[in-house]
């Protein structure tokens, strides 16, 4: 009798085993769409027999450990990849952006108003005399001069909205971090959907920022370049520093909380936005800055040699104080009196055209290094455009090996309808069998009692 008990008990093992299998499979199909779900697997086992006198007295299977099916080594890759992915495809954007302040060819850009501008003065040199030239020359360099003005303006308002959104994202990156330290509370071992909500805050936190993360039994480490901000159930909430100088340009640092201590984020969105933010539009703005402040310089250099129709000399065309873009000007004593401008280079001589002359062929001389101001503003322009086929082709080639990395994952964790559902019919194969195996054990036992 022992036997056909070890046979109705290997049966009622068998029928378990299968039933549990087949919740897990079902559970599997249920979440075949729920993004970052791992598949789950119940690994089956035999019990060693037990033996007596050399001879088996039975066997049976085990079925208590259930595995959810993860390679931490994909991950890894994916978190570090995704990373860059966001950062190339951040910069791209943004970049776009910064490109959009400076038109190339838009009529109101700062290519176009400088030649207008140089244009006036060649035809106030051919009509020195002329009120209606003069007027010009003050319109186009006050239209200029706005044109410079509102660019800086925009320029600072661009930071500045970057600087929000960066805010922003440190805060986020703050709030996953503390999510992630509370997980690590409940410490999930088993609970595999708290290991899979885990991950996907990862996934989310890698959008943001370079993250390296490190396992330690039912709880995870994170830190950014070095320094933990997640480390068991702790966590901490950085703090963003920005400086303005007063032009309203500046930089933003992430710090540790309550100190000085700078931490470098290299990737993900908000390493881009920091990239952004502190060297492509600083670097833009001196650029603009070096232009505005050089035209001041030369046409006020050459103007104070010159003569106005009154014969005086010696007087600046743009105020004293334009220094830069946001405080380039005109001398107000020109823009109340265009008598002033000054066009000859003699005095007594109402219609020379010589110094204005003179002032229209700055256009073409080499004022900073070896290039016209024109060819420094194209270059500029030019520069930005690089960075954006730079950031392009980067954003393009990282889609390429984030989109494997993620096949990865899936081939991995992912569901399979197709593969699930074969496992289904061959679980509900194995409990009827089993179910069958209690019933032959059943019916035998009853035979010999009846012969009893």
């Amino acid at each position: 009798m022992a036997g056909l008990a070890d046979i109705m008990e290997t049966g009622k093992q068998g029928m378990m085993v299968s039933q549990a299998s087949i919740q897990i499979t079902g559970k599997n199909i249920a979440n075949i769409n729920t993004t970052g779900y791992s598949r789950l697997r119940l690994d089956v086992s035999p019990l060693l027999p037990e033996l007596l006198a050399g001879f088996s007295l039975g066997s049976a299977i085990n079925g208590d450990s259930l595995r959810r099916i993860r390679e931490d080594f994909t991950d890894r890759q994916f978190w570090n990849q995704n990373s860059l992915l966001f950062q190339y495809s951040r910069e791209e954007t943004l970049l776009q952006q910064l490109e959009g302040v400076l038109p190339v060819d838009n009529v109101s850009g700062l290519r176009n108003m400088l030649d207008e501008f140089w244009a006036s003065w060649n035809n106030l040199a051919n009509d020195p005399e002329s009120g209606v030239a003069r007027t010009a020359v003050a319109d186009k360099a006050e239209t200029l001069v706005l044109t410079f003005n509102r660019v800086h303006r925009e320029f600072a308002s661009f930071q500045s909205s970057i600087a929000d959104e960066a805010k922003s994202a440190l805060a986020e990156i703050n709030q996953l971090a503390q999510e992630i330290a509370e997980i690590n509370k409940v410490n999930p071992g088993n609970n595999f959907d708290l290991e899979d909500h885990r991950n996907r805050l990862i996934d989310d936190l890698t959008r943001l920022a370079n993250v390296t993360v490190i396992r330690n039994g039912g709880s995870v480490s994170i830190s950014i370049s070095g320094i933990a901000i997640v480390s068991g159930t702790n966590s901490l909430a950085l703090e963003a520093q920005q400086t303005l100088d007063a032009q309203g340009i500046g930089s933003m640092k992430i710090l540790l909380p309550g100190s000085t201590r700078e931490l470098k984020i290299t990737s993900g969105e908000l390493g881009a936005m920091l990239n952004v933010l502190n060297v492509d539009i600083p670097n833009t703005i001196s650029s603009i800055d070096t232009m505005a402040s050089t035209l001041a310089q030369e046409v006020n250099a050459l103007h104070r040699t010159g003569f106005d129709l009154n014969g005086n000399t010696g007087l600046d065309f743009f105020a004293s104080t334009s220094t830069g873009a946001a405080s380039l000007a005109i001398n107000s004593a020109i823009k109340a009196d265009t008598s002033l401008i000054a066009s000859a280079d003699a005095t007594g001589e109402p219609g020379n055209g010589s110094l204005a002359q003179a002032i229209s062929d700055l256009s073409e001389e080499a004022l900073i290094g070896d290039q016209s101001i024109g060819e420094f503003q194209r270059t500029m322009v030019a520069k930005i455009g690089t960075r954006i086929q730079e950031a392009r082709f980067l954003r393009t080639s990282q889609e390429k090996v984030v989109d494997h990395l993620v096949m990865q994952r899936e081939s991995v964790s992912g569901v399979s309808i197709e593969e699930e559902m074969t496992r289904l019919v061959q679980l509900e194969q194995a409990f009827v069998t089993a179910s069958r195996l209690i019933a032959t054990a059943d019916e035998l036992t009853r035979t010999l009692l009846s012969l009893g």
